[in-house]
């Protein structure tokens, strides 16, 4: 897990921070990039300029059987969002969005978080456009790895076929997709190689 920059320890242990954590939205959509700050005014970092934009943020959620989802919420008011969801590929689907967080007084330095999430669904109506990201990759992850009931970590890891997985090319032709369950890996006589812990109590995922 990446540790906290010099700078951002220093201001977090402040009693009184002269700075702010700044969220930083940038979305990849069909030919586009839109680059938003949850701010009062635009700001200048990485040699872009980010625009003050009103987005809100649902916790983390999982079900212990899928992989996590994260879902955001970006004003629509204006429609300026809506515009370019409707002319990207597949509804916006399958666009990615990098959520980043920096410090308004030290925005020279590097994001202090950074995450790269892919867009599985975006739905729009008078006041926001709701868009659910999928994990996709995690430059900084707590835990490094878990353990799902009945999912299998593999699969985003080294991949459906990958070496953790070790499925034939065979059986990869007659099977060239897996959903990551437990009943796929049977279906696919892989089960004794399945990432998942069936024997988890259904209450609790664990992590390392």
């Amino acid at each position: 897990m990446r540790s906290l920059s010099a700078a951002a320890i220093l201001e977090k242990n402040k009693i009184a921070g002269e700075g702010a954590w700044l969220i930083l939205l940038e979305i990849l959509i069909g030919e586009y990039t839109l680059r938003l700050v949850r701010n009062t005014e635009d700001i200048d970092w990485n040699g872009e300029t980010w625009t003050a934009f009103p987005f809100e943020l649902d916790d983390l959620t999982e079900d212990r059987q899928e992989m996590p989802q994260l879902k955001i919420r970006v004003g629509n008011v204006s429609r300026v969002v809506q515009g370019y969801v409707e002319r990207a590929p597949n509804g916006g689907a399958g666009s990615t969005v990098i959520l980043r967080v920096v410090l308004s007084n030290h925005l020279d330095q590097p994001a202090e978080i950074e995450e790269t999430f892919d867009v599985t669904h975006i739905q729009c109506d008078a006041q926001w456009v709701h868009i659910t990201l999928g994990i996709s990759q995690v430059n900084d992850r707590f835990p490094n790895d878990r353990n799902m009931k009945d999912f299998c970590r593999f699969l985003t890891t080294t991949g459906y076929g990958g070496i953790e997985c070790g499925v034939s090319a065979a059986t990869k032709a007659q099977h060239p997709t897996c959903n990551g369950t437990l009943a796929d890996c049977r279906e696919r006589g892989n089960s004794v190689r399945f990432g998942g812990e069936p024997t988890l109590p259904t209450d609790k995922y664990y992590g390392s």
